[in-house]
């Protein structure tokens, strides 16, 4: 089993690096419709087994990703429901839990429909927006802001080769105008920036936010000089349970030797951020715009309702 979730572990690390949660949870469901469609086992009760097996996987991952957990969750409550309960669907199991898989990604399909929608209440006409991480939900409300005619400008700080060159190949695309500068010298343009939006991983118990690396450096930044930051999130992302671990991020330590002196160092390395809820002026989900007091109400709500401590 540890074996197991460190390959999964690394797995959506570099899948989430590469195209963002939004669409590696999307990619997942469709890929677990896929195996299910194809998998052959001698009942329904195995079925169940080799999905328990799964999802304890995919619920201890470093960082744990919380609308994977959620959307497990969600099925495993289901997948109990049709094997166990309801003897009429025991023959049609497969099917129904395929069919609830394709509900579940048509309702992630509306989210992002719903979060631009909101986006809407942030008023970017004459605006000039700096963008760090390469958050889709992000790209998706400025392209939406560039349909709606409003006239703005992006500038993308400039990180991880492929983060910064996907936001360059989308805003380019949407024939949004956009600068470049390292994220580094910020501090030169910070008599330009009338808002900074921020896309994230999930939403913790803490009220931290699990975030790219850099951005807890960028909002501070910002925050210290009374620029508005914004947060762009499914509330499906929220991770409905108590954090066991003050970090919750993958940590990487390295044995390194100095280049041309005999000097050997360990380096530590983290896979993600952690900012504070407080720092947002407003975050905007698929249920609405929330102040940071509000999220942390709506949260609590959440952990109530729906209780996947593991």
């Amino acid at each position: 089993m540890k074996a197991q979730i460190e390959l999964y572990s690394n797995l959506l690390r570099e899948l989430e690096m590469d195209i963002g949660t939004r669409d590696l949870t999307e990619l997942f469901l469709e890929a677990l419709a896929l195996s299910i469609k194809n998998l052959k086992v001698n009942s329904p009760e195995a079925f169940l087994e080799q999905f328990r097996g799964l999802y304890e996987v995919v619920s201890n991952t470093e960082p744990k990703f919380g609308i994977l957990n959620y959307q497990f969750a969600r099925l495993a409550n289901y997948s109990q429901d049709v094997v166990c309960k309801d003897k009429k669907c025991v023959k049609k199991w497969k099917h129904m839990v395929i069919k609830r898989l394709e509900q579940m990604i048509r309702e992630e399909r509306d989210k992002k429909v719903n979060i631009v929608k909101n986006a809407e209440k942030i008023e970017v006409d004459g605006k000039t927006i700096l963008i760090h991480d390469h958050s889709h939900t992000v790209q998706d409300a400025l392209v939406h802001y560039k349909n709606m005619g409003k006239k703005f400008k992006v500038i993308i700080a400039e990180q991880n080769f492929n983060k910064t060159h996907d936001n360059i190949e989308r805003m380019h695309d949407a024939g949004i105008p956009f600068q470049v500068i390292p994220s580094y010298m910020l501090s030169h343009v910070h008599d330009q920036i009338d808002m900074v939006f921020f896309g994230a991983v999930t939403l913790k118990s803490t009220m931290n936010f699990v975030m790219s690396p850099g951005t807890h450096g960028i909002i501070s930044e910002f925050h210290v000089i009374d620029v508005p930051v914004y947060m762009f999130i499914d509330t499906a992302k929220f991770s409905l349970w108590k954090s066991k671990k003050k970090v919750g991020v993958f940590m990487h330590k390295h044995e390194r030797t100095h280049y041309n002196k005999p000097i050997t160092y360990e380096r530590i390395k983290y896979s993600h951020d952690r900012v504070p809820h407080k720092l947002f002026k407003k975050i905007v989900t698929n249920e609405g715009v929330f102040t940071p007091v509000a999220l942390k109400k709506l949260f609590d709500e959440k952990m109530k309702k729906y209780s996947f401590e593991k």
